[in-house]
């Protein structure tokens, strides 16, 4: 395997950001590179612990880093590359130094590989995870392990029929177990589950089903069963125990995926602990050495460490203490026993080569120890490692490398103790220190991981919290609210929420910010796709991306600036956030909705009631309150029921339209209703309450009835007073109106009728008032009472 630097990768002519390699421990800022790293969500801790990898190395190194999370959705891988590719679309629009992803992204191979490395052909890439031909990779190479495990089944409990249950995927741990079986001549073709034997088969039913085939099918005395997921491992141990199958007694059970239900389920299982903060701390590093133009290793791989516990039948503690034996014995040459021991240079660099990816620090713990050498005392040791363990925890929640913390004693005992060859006293206040140390870590090991879990417990009741608060809010200003007063509780400095514009697919909307726990402004701020994460990499070292996603409708993105890094934590409040936004987002358009379908139906109903042009009454409603007016008269009649029915028409208002146009005759006519208001106003009746539509709009009684005919109802005047009224139309009407221009001269004719002296009905009513408004249209510029033939005339001219 050859050397492999940023040129061979990408040619010379590269257009890379390069840095000049760098002694990175000499205090200089390298916090112009900022990285990505494009991973998975998932409910174990594992991406956890390799997130923190990555957070490690890049504070190491002063580099930015933003993590981003695809769903992933079981049974449709449609949906999940819908969310990646959105997902995919954002990163490459940012202002990123490198990229790092997970090598087991569902889908991500063939042609959608292809564009995934086209797409970022301008930045270096890491793959993190698996072990890949065209990428820089670091991996956990499983074949040690597995091999020791495997041996340990077959020499220690004496398994012959061992059954591997392959992964979705078949990979090198397929073959791994066929050639150790083969070597032990103990392979059969039933002893492998494969995934052809789920077929059709639901995930929760993939384990009863395995049982059934072992079991009932292939009737197959199976001593082991070698099992890959965290997630079937569940499964596996009720559904045997609700079948009265023991473990370890009838069949031994191990796992390859190491987890927190590993540690904690009954039994515990004996596992091989993938070494996932490693892979995401050399990942990171290998990419930040790529762009100091640093010479790497094309691909590196990380040893596994097999966890011995008891669901393979072990008494864990005996076989941890045989294997650090045999493992870390070494030969010293034992120079003269005196009370200064240099164990920082003696011995760091061996403890350091044993455990080269734990944050313990070994220089402050050796420093400690030494310290307890020269004053006699057995304290300061054990306190550093409290300190220590205390610190990694509180930043690291889902940190797994507490089991450690005995096999490092163990190696520190068997690196020290040659030089203790001789006895004496400095050996007995050794072993004495030694024996103290082991009991009081391990009695603080077992509190701190109290800790952290009482931690996280605190933070998922803190989650269910605003959880509830967040379900029952269907207001955006409210669901921002509930962030704002939440987001301490759970330990988050500072989150950002961006919202896709409807109108370009390309901007997106902040609609919240809350940055170092306090809330930024509240308006909706559009920025560009490309310029999102670039201001918040430079206030933040460390970010989280997770998808705004409910269903299939992807509409933003969140952004969190994380305190404990547990991604789980993140992936929770994020789908949360997702649902209340979603359903905010539904109720608020719903309400709009309302509103405008409101708005809809109340301009309708004003269309319907109203002039378009001149916003009086029309003609629909001047039947309708004209009615209502005699109905109600005619049940009423020892009222004062008297009205007068006025109807108006403009004398050769069409030579108006053909001289001037039909503009400028709506101009006229708007111009002349608006003196009818004013006229009309004292002395018109005042529709009820009861016959409105809505309390909108004029009450007054004046009608538009089209083209350039109006009506009015006037109430509780004399008829000399109607008389006064109809003369000051005339005279209003016949004035010189300027319009656009245009000196334009019109008059009017009036015709009225009585309520009741003329009619009893609206339909008479109208046609009297018509017939009077006709007879005056022959005299024009004058107003005449309807007056039966035989009626003296009472005509009034100017």
């Amino acid at each position: 395997m050859g050397i492999v630097y940023l040129r061979d990768l990408f040619g010379e002519g590269c257009r890379f950001r390069i840095w000049h390699r760098r002694k990175w421990r000499t205090g200089y800022s390298m916090n112009d590179i900022k990285l990505g790293f494009l991973a998975i969500e998932d409910e174990t801790e594992n991406q956890s612990q390799m997130l923190n990898g990555v957070f490690e190395a890049a504070e190491k190194y002063d580099a930015h880093v933003i993590r981003f999370a695809a769903t992933e959705y079981p049974g449709n891988p449609d949906k999940f590359q819908s969310e990646l590719q959105n997902l995919i679309h954002i990163i490459e629009t940012q202002d990123l130094d490198g990229l790092l992803f997970l090598g087991w992204l569902p889908g991500l191979c063939g042609k959608q590989l292809d564009d995934f490395l086209a797409k970022f052909s301008r930045m270096p890439l890491v793959c993190l995870g698996a072990k890949h031909s065209r990428v820089p990779s670091v991996y956990a190479d499983p074949r040690k392990c597995l091999t020791e495990l495997m041996d340990h089944l077959i020499h220690d409990h004496g398994c012959r029929n061992i059954v591997f249950v392959s992964p979705d995927e078949p990979d090198e741990r397929n073959s791994i177990y066929a050639e150790e079986m083969k070597r032990y001549g103990l392979y059969r073709e039933e002893l492998e589950i494969l995934p052809a034997d789920f077929d059709g088969i639901a995930s929760e039913d993939r384990i009863p089903r395995l049982l059934d085939i072992l079991l009932k099918e292939r009737r197959i005395d199976v001593d082991a069963i070698l099992i890959m997921t965290d997630k079937d491992a569940q499964i596996l141990l009720p559904e045997l125990q609700r079948r009265k199958i023991r473990v370890p007694a009838d069949i031994a059970v191990v796992s390859f995926e190491d987890s927190e239900y590993a540690n904690y389920s009954l039994p515990p299982l004996t596992t091989v602990t993938y070494p996932w903060r490693q892979v995401g701390y050399q990942g990171c590093e290998k990419i930040i050495r790529l762009l100091s133009s640093e010479a790497v290793m094309p691909a590196k791989a990380i040893p596994s460490r097999l966890n011995i516990r008891n669901s393979c039948g072990c008494n864990s503690s005996k076989v941890k203490d045989a294997k650090i034996e045999r493992k870390w014995l070494h030969e010293y040459a034992h120079p003269a026993v005196n009370r200064c021991f240099d164990f920082v240079t003696a011995i760091g660099s061996d403890l350091k080569a044993g455990f080269p990816y734990t944050p313990l620090h070994f220089d402050s713990l050796l420093a400690a120890l030494e310290e307890d050498f020269y004053k006699g005392t057995t304290f300061h040791f054990p306190d550093e490692f409290e300190r220590q363990l205390l610190e990694i925890v509180m930043r690291y929640p889902s940190w797994g490398g507490i089991d450690e913390t005995d096999e490092i004693l163990f190696l520190l005992r068997n690196l020290i103790s040659p030089f203790l060859a001789d006895g004496g006293e400095a050996r007995r206040q050794f072993e004495d220190i030694l024996f103290k140390s082991m009991l009081i870590i391990k009695e603080k090991s077992v509190a701190i991981t109290g800790y952290a879990k009482i931690e996280m417990m605190n933070i998922n009741t803190g989650l269910l919290s605003v959880s509830k608060s967040l379900i029952a809010t269907f207001n955006i200003h409210e669901l921002m609210n509930v962030l704002e007063a939440n987001l301490h509780t759970l330990q988050i400095p500072s989150c950002y929420i961006f919202m896709a514009c409807a109108d370009n697919p390309e901007e997106y909307s902040l609609i919240f910010q809350y940055a170092d726990s306090v809330r930024g402004p509240q308006a909706r701020q559009r920025t560009g796709l490309q310029n999102i994460t670039k201001s918040i990499m430079e206030k933040h070292a460390y970010l989280l991306c997770q998808m705004l996603t409910v269903e299939d409708d992807t509409f933003g993105f969140i952004v969190f600036e994380p305190h404990l890094y547990d991604a789980r934590i993140y992936q929770t409040l994020a789908l949360d956030i997702s649902s209340a936004l979603k359903s905010a987002l539904l109720t608020e358009k719903l309400t709009e909705e309302i509103s405008l379908r409101e708005e809809k139906e109340k301009q309708l109903m004003h269309n319907a009631n109203y002039d378009s042009l001149t916003d009086l009454f029309n003609r629909r409603y001047f039947i309708k309150a004209l009615t209502y007016l005699v109905d109600h008269a005619s049940r009423h009649p020892d009222e004062d029921n008297r009205f007068y029915l006025v109807y108006i028409d403009f004398d050769n208002f069409k030579e108006v339209n053909d001289s001037f146009g039909h503009d400028i005759g709506d101009m006229l006519i708007v111009e002349i209703s608006n003196q009818f208001k004013k006229l009309f106003r004292r002395f018109s009746y005042h529709i009820p309450a009861e016959l409105k539509d809505s309390s909108d709009g004029m009450s007054e009684a004046i009608f538009r009835l089209g083209g350039d005919e109006f009506t009015a109802i006037v109430t509780g005047i004399s008829t000399h007073e109607i008389e006064t009224l109809a003369e000051e139309l005339v005279k209003t009407v016949s004035s010189h109106y300027l319009i656009e221009g245009h000196l334009i001269h019109i008059s009017c004719s009036i015709g009225i009728s009585i309520y009741p002296d003329h009619a009893d009905s609206a339909d008479v009513l109208i046609k009297y008032a018509d017939t009077a408004m006709y007879r005056a249209k022959t005299r024009k510029d004058s107003f005449l009472f309807y007056e039966p033939a035989e009626a003296k005339d009472r005509s009034k001219t100017r």
